[in-house]
């Protein structure tokens, strides 16, 4: 006499195949929350990278210091005409990279313009698909010389 097990093994497999299919749907799933949470972490570093790097060059200028002496990594771009523009660049980890380098990734320009004792800066930190980060307008006044205030 033969005995019949293959129902018994059959529900096993249905049952293995359900239990399958519902841890690949729960990775699924959490695969997608991690990868979110990730971005949402890069995206919250680079803003505050970007407000921290805005804020100490605000402070910078409003001292009257020059930019070259404290961000030596400042590029100077001279086709600009009146106004001063500086370039400076960062890699995917917020480490200072050439301008000119493939692996350029985060870029602030800073333009200067100066009219009537009033200094303009003008911050834009973009990322590297050209999409605006960050942007800080700073004005302050000019201190007068000696001769611009006895005349």
């Amino acid at each position: 006499m033969k005995k019949q097990v293959s129902g018994k093994s059959r529900t096993f497999f249905i049952e293995f195949l359900i239990v399958l299919f519902f841890f690949l749907i729960i990775g699924t799933i959490c695969l997608r929350v991690f990868v979110t949470a990730h971005k949402v972490t890069r995206d919250a570093d680079a803003l505050a990278h970007a407000q921290s790097t805005a804020a100490s060059i605000a402070e910078v200028l409003e001292a009257g210091e020059s930019i070259e002496d404290y961000f030596p990594d400042a590029v100077l771009d001279t086709s600009s005409g009146q106004s001063r523009c500086y370039q400076m660049t960062w890699d995917n980890d917020f480490a200072v990279c050439s301008g000119d380098s493939a692996s350029v990734f985060y870029t602030l320009v800073l333009q200067l313009d100066t009219t009537d004792h009033m200094q303009t800066a003008d911050m834009t930190f973009t990322d590297s698909a050209g999409e605006t980060l960050y942007e800080l307008t700073v004005s302050y006044h000019l201190a007068l010389t000696r001769e611009e205030a006895l005349s």
